[in-house]
């Protein structure tokens, strides 16, 4: 029986934490902070039930915070757990770098154990610093006449698909989109053949989604087909990859024209390490900034007036050639668009930290190795600090929010989501050229409904219809 896709990403969430927990135990008869919170509902469970029945660890948490207020304390079988939901308190973690090792332990068959999900300290500070140079500001924008090349691409396909009156599948053509110009961006000219492209996302997805599979159906067994067909799917990822690293080093690249590739080659002498963090930033990146793009044009598409306010600000900067980042600059209702899209779909509603040591928070002792989940999402859906927050309304960034209140790519110890600058800078380009071009409309009778995981995605796919404006 196929578990209803709600239900499975909520038990995803649910055995990751668990998973987590059981590598940093703090049992009941240990040690607890005086952290306000729920008692456990299950002798074995914790508090499993309770998550169960919000629908998400997301949906779960608004509801905890509700009850106890910014910090509060539930339990994962017999693990003690800390959530944060304030400024102040965000402000408190701000410092850290160090995340729960487990969270992501997982998914190690997929990402390799040498990725930089797992590391951390010192070692993990400074791979991060030598990440960040191929994901500047200054290196994002001179990479604008790639990603609008792009975009232009599957506007002609959605120019096509409007004359045939066809309906486009957003989340479908943002994946692909994404997924060609993150490839074209960290790792070159090797995935501008199409063929190369397909076959690296075909891999890629299913090995992916075996490791999602894993969450539900238990762990793959030694010798079965399940782990064979894994493995083969690994291995030819990792065929690719090394086409890829041989192909660039047959390349002469200057030092200002360096990506992210060619920062992992320079950085590190084992393939498997490159290979490592190849996957781990596509998976991250990939799904986030494709989401991200849905959920921005299903807004306009159910917000006619907010879809026309926006193309008169995008005709008045933008008369048609290349995008600049001046351009991008001007467009102070663009950017209200983008940040009231990241705050209403809570693109990114949880991360975590943990302290190495015993610490204080919010006026309590936290025993060190306490899981510290920072829950943005609820955050950013406070009435406290948003007025009428179940409201989609871009106009509400004319005033600029607390500090630590809108942080919807993370925040802590340098931790930031390192791709942000090209999400949003990618996601600007394709509104700009989707709103000038074409009018979007929601096919009517659709239900669209968020599920919560680690990046919020649409529960089922989300069709529109595009009309030429001219």
């Amino acid at each position: 029986m196929i578990l209803p896709f709600g239900i499975l990403a909520c038990l995803i969430v649910i055995v990751l934490l668990g998973t987590l927990f059981l590598l940093y135990p703090v049992t009941r008869s240990q040690k607890v902070s005086t952290v306000p919170g729920l008692e456990p509902s299950s002798d074995s469970d914790g508090n499993i039930p309770d998550i169960q029945s919000a629908g998400s660890m997301t949906e779960f948490l608004d509801k905890l915070h509700k009850e106890f207020g910014p910090i509060a304390s539930f339990w994962i079988e017999k693990e003690f757990v800390v959530s944060i939901a304030s400024p102040q308190l965000f402000k408190e973690v701000s410092h850290l770098f160090g995340r729960p090792v487990s969270l992501f332990k997982s998914y190690e068959p997929l990402i390799g154990s040498q990725s930089i999900q797992f590391k951390n300290g010192p070692d993990g500070q400074q791979l991060r610093k030598l990440h960040d140079r191929s994901y500047t500001q200054a290196k994002v924008v001179s990479q604008m006449a790639l990603l609008q090349e792009l975009a232009e691409e599957i506007l002609k396909k959605w120019s096509k698909m409007a004359a045939a009156q066809e309906h486009v599948p957003l989340e479908r053509h943002m994946s692909a989109l994404v997924m060609k110009s993150h490839t074209r961006f960290a790792f070159g000219e090797y995935f501008k053949d199409e063929k190369a492209l397909v076959a690296f996302r075909k891999e890629s997805d299913f090995c992916f989604w075996a490791m999602e599979k894993t969450l539900v159906e238990g762990p793959m067994k030694p010798g079965s087909d399940r782990e064979k067909k894994f493995k083969e799917g690994i291995q030819r990822l990792k065929n690719i990859t090394r086409e890829v690293i041989q192909r660039r080093k047959q390349e002469e690249i200057s030092p200002e024209d360096h990506i992210f590739i060619d920062v992992l080659m320079e950085n590190y002498t084992d393939e498997d390490m490159i290979f490592d963090d190849i996957i781990t930033y596509l998976i991250g990146g990939s799904h986030t900034t494709s989401f991200f793009m849905t959920w921005a044009l299903y807004f306009l598409a159910t917000h006619e007036d907010m879809q026309d306010k926006l193309y008169a600000e995008v005709t008045k900067y933008y008369k048609g050639g290349p995008i600049t980042w001046d351009m991008i600059k001007n467009m102070t209702y663009l950017d209200n668009v983008m940040k009231e899209t990241l705050r209403f779909s809570r693109l990114v509603p949880i991360a975590a930290r943990v302290f190495s040591h015993d610490s204080q928070l919010g006026g309590h002792v936290i025993p060190k190795n306490t899981p510290i989940i920072t829950s943005i999402g609820t955050l950013l859906s406070d009435k406290n600090l948003w007025k009428d927050p179940e409201i989609f309304n871009p106009d509400r960034f004319n005033e600029r929010p607390p500090p630590y209140a809108f942080e919807p790519f993370g925040f802590a110890g340098k931790r930031k989501c390192p791709g942000y600058r090209l999400s949003e800078i990618e996601t600007n380009i394709f509104l700009i050229l989707t709103i000038k071009q074409f009018k979007v409309a929601l096919v009517p009778g659709q239900i669209v409904k968020s599920l919560y995981g680690f990046v919020t995605k649409p529960a089922d796919e989300i069709w529109v219809t595009v009309q030429e404006r001219n």
